[in-house]
C-alpha cells in the first residue's frame, strides 16, 4: 500500500500530517515533533519506514516546483 505523507502544520509540539492513499482518500494523523527530523518543514513530503520519519527531499522539491508553477499560472490568469 502506497501512501503520500505531507507535513501540513505544526501545532505546538505536534505535527499534523496529511495522508493520501492510493485511492486518493485523505485523512490526518499526528506525530510528536521529536519523532520527525529536526529540519522538517510544513509542506515537506515525508517517508515513514517502520517508526522512522524522513523528509523525501526530491519529492518535496518536485512538489514545491509544481505548486509554484500552478500559482504563477493563476496569477497570470488575471493579467491581459
Amino acid at each position: 500500500m502506497s501512501e503520500l505523507y505531507i507535513l501540513d502544520r505544526w501545532e505546538g509540539d505536534t505535527a499534523v500530517i496529511e495522508v493520501t492513499d492510493e485511492m486518493d482518500c485523505t485523512h490526518w494523523q499526528q506525530a510528536n515533533r521529536s519523532e520527525l527530523p529536526p529540519d522538517a518543514r510544513e509542506g515537506d513530503v515525508l517517508l515513514l519506514s517502520g517508526q522512522i520519519w524522513q523528509v523525501d527531499r526530491e519529492a518535496t522539491a518536485s512538489r514545491r516546483e509544481k505548486l509554484a508553477r500552478r500559482l504563477a499560472r493563476l496569477k497570470n490568469r488575471g493579467n491581459p
